[in-house]
């Protein structure tokens, strides 16, 4: 039975209120707040939309633990000039492949819960040096390149615009007029849709249902990268 009924208002004004004062004693004195309005949602909704996306994607994996599919509030700021510590959205991930550790590394479905709106992705947001190789070897070959250009196609159509390319020119040692000459200018691939104002459903127990539909039009995108990956 799905338990979860979606997340309470109460969670999004949590996050614009860490928006506002990013401390930790300011954090730490509102902790429960957190664990009840946010965290514990989120582990309800991990549970809930893994059992429906592995009815479709059976080796996908959705752990409902910080570090796994749920992501850890606290922001690195070693090599950042911003010190605030924490992040002030709530990000999950459901992947298929790697292990725990190198989860961001294999394609999935990113769910981040923002203040202000709802973003969803698809995809992999960064190769694996392996993962890499493989995607230029695949996307150097013009029957590769054609079918992620025509899913391209159907994602914008509905909205799904793909992640801008990180190198301004081809890498050297590939034709620039390959017909994926563009898609060899990635070091990852995937779509991003910011929803604004947040959907009502995500307050519902429809909440789970409405994710999976908004992911459904991606399954295409994942199956043809987890096979260029594996």
């Amino acid at each position: 039975m799905n338990e979860f009924s979606g997340f309470s208002r109460a969670a999004v004004k949590f996050l614009a209120e860490l928006r506002k004062h990013n401390d930790r004693t300011w954090f730490t004195d509102r902790r429960g707040r957190w664990e009840a309005d946010v965290l514990a949602p989120a582990r309800g909704l991990v549970a809930a939309l893994g059992s429906q996306l592995r009815a479709k994607i059976p080796a996908l994996i959705a752990d409902p633990r910080v570090d796994r599919s749920i992501y850890r509030l606290n922001r690195d700021t070693r090599f950042s000039a911003d010190k605030s510590p924490y992040k002030t959205h709530l990000a999950l991930w459901f992947w298929e492949g790697a292990s725990a550790e190198n989860r961001l590394e294999s394609p999935g479905f990113y769910f981040h819960l923002d203040p202000d709106f709802l973003g969803l992705s698809t995809g992999c947001y960064r190769f694996s040096e392996r993962g890499l190789a493989a995607w230029r070897a695949a996307l150097s070959r013009p029957g590769p390149a054609a079918r992620l250009a025509r899913l391209v196609r159907e994602l914008q159509a509905r909205g799904l615009a793909p992640g801008e390319p990180e190198l301004k020119r081809v890498p050297a040692g590939f034709d620039r007029g390959l017909p994926g000459a563009d898609f060899l200018r990635r070091k990852g691939f995937y779509t991003w849709s910011e929803i604004r104002p947040h959907p009502p459903e995500l307050f519902t127990s429809e909440a789970a249902d409405y994710l999976f539909r908004q992911w459904s039009a991606g399954f295409r995108l994942h199956a043809f990268l987890v096979k260029i990956l594996a």
